[in-house]
């Protein structure tokens, strides 16, 4: 038969092998629900520091798209003013424009330049035909 009489002390003995196998089983059962306890802590942490930096990219990142659109109005504003100046710049007299209203402010400048009267002419004129004569 399966079932055979068995002796008190093998019951025992049994029985206790059986309580030192549960308390060994219960025993690393725990120490695994702990070991899964920290690794889920653990990874809810991750977890919330990788939400945390995502955020502060996205901070840093809308900072810097409004660095960027803020160049980018400037530099619009800064070839406008260039168009403008060119524009102004066309207007202007060249170099050599300014040297040929020099010349001719110098030939007509009565401080630097000599003119006679009308009477004096004539006079120069009489002489030089008495001259002649």
């Amino acid at each position: 038969m399966v079932f055979e009489k068995t002796s008190s002390s093998e019951l025992t003995a049994l029985s206790g092998e059986l309580v030192r196998r549960m308390n060994e089983n219960s025993r690393r059962l725990r120490i695994m629900e702990q070991r899964l306890d920290k690794i889920e802590a653990s990874l809810s942490m991750l977890e919330q520091s990788a939400i945390n930096q995502m955020e502060e990219m996205k901070i840093n990142l809308d900072k810097i798209s409004m660095k960027i659109s803020t160049v980018t109005e400037k530099f619009k504003n800064i070839e406008e003013d260039i168009i403008a100046i060119n524009k102004e710049l066309g207007k202007t007299a060249t170099k050599a424009e300014v040297k040929q209203l020099e010349t001719f402010i110098n030939l007509v400048n009565p401080i630097t330049s000599k003119f006679i009267t009308k009477d004096q002419l004539e006079r120069e004129l009489e002489d030089r035909i008495a001259r002649k004569a």
